[in-house]
């Protein structure tokens, strides 16, 4: 009978126990805080193929943190990469039920079936009440409808769940202008720049709330000082 160890079947257990060792360790290397960086420097660095795909990589890998990062990066490309991955993250977050039912609501929405977009959204935040993306959907649409109020009610939710999904911070601070709530308005386009610091929309916004807030306060009448007695 031929030995078992020989020095080739050595070799070849040695290359079979390396190989399932790196199978099994993979997942944990490409979720690693050190792959999350080498995919942030791609996505800083690299050209536009490779951005795209270090986008996808840290959406797909725990990158959230990276892709926030991004945000703050005075390359309008970079920015654009990292808001569609997070994006994509928010969607997930749920599982796949919770974006199958935001992925049903919004073929709703391009039938233009609203109320049943509206019934699809109300079922999922019912299913999944800490989504937060699923009640920013849900903001949204009651936005569109007219229900700022309720649509108010939403994004605060989203943003109890998630403090850093800047959308809802955004349709937040619409909500307050329509509400006549400028202080607030003010207050959550600041939040939502401070996540996205380089977005003009918002910056806009945030300008005409404090340009109105001051211009509110030259209108109002003096209010004369206290006069204290004497003793």
């Amino acid at each position: 009978m031929r030995p078992f160890f020989t020095p080739l079947c050595v070799r070849l257990y040695a290359l079979l126990a390396l190989f399932l060792a790196l199978f099994y360790a993979w997942p944990h290397v490409l979720r690693s805080e050190w792959n999350r960086e080498r995919l942030y420097g791609q996505l800083l660095s690299g050209n536009n193929k490779e951005r795209l795909a270090a986008g996808e990589q840290l959406a797909a890998h725990g990158g959230r943190e990276q892709l926030q990062r991004a945000l703050q990066s005075d390359s309008a490309s970079i920015r654009t990469v990292a808001i569609s991955a997070l994006f994509d993250i928010w969607v997930a977050q749920e599982g796949e039920e919770a974006a199958l039912l935001l992925q049903v609501a919004g073929n709703s929405i391009e039938q233009k079936n609203i109320r049943g977009a509206l019934n699809h959204l109300t079922r999922l935040t019912r299913m999944h009440p800490f989504f937060a993306e699923g009640w920013n959907r849900r903001a949204t649409l009651l936005w569109q409808l007219g229900q700022v109020e309720q649509s108010l009610a939403d994004c605060r939710k989203a943003v109890l769940l998630d403090p850093d999904h800047f959308g809802a911070w955004q349709g937040m601070g619409l909500c307050q202008v329509r509400l006549g709530d400028l202080p607030a308005a003010q207050k959550a386009f600041q939040q939502a720049l401070r996540l996205i610091p380089h977005d003009r929309q918002t910056q806009r916004y945030l300008r005409w709330a404090e340009d109105t807030l001051k211009r509110e306060k030259l209108r109002q009448p003096k209010q004369p000082e206290p006069m204290g007695e004497l003793v």
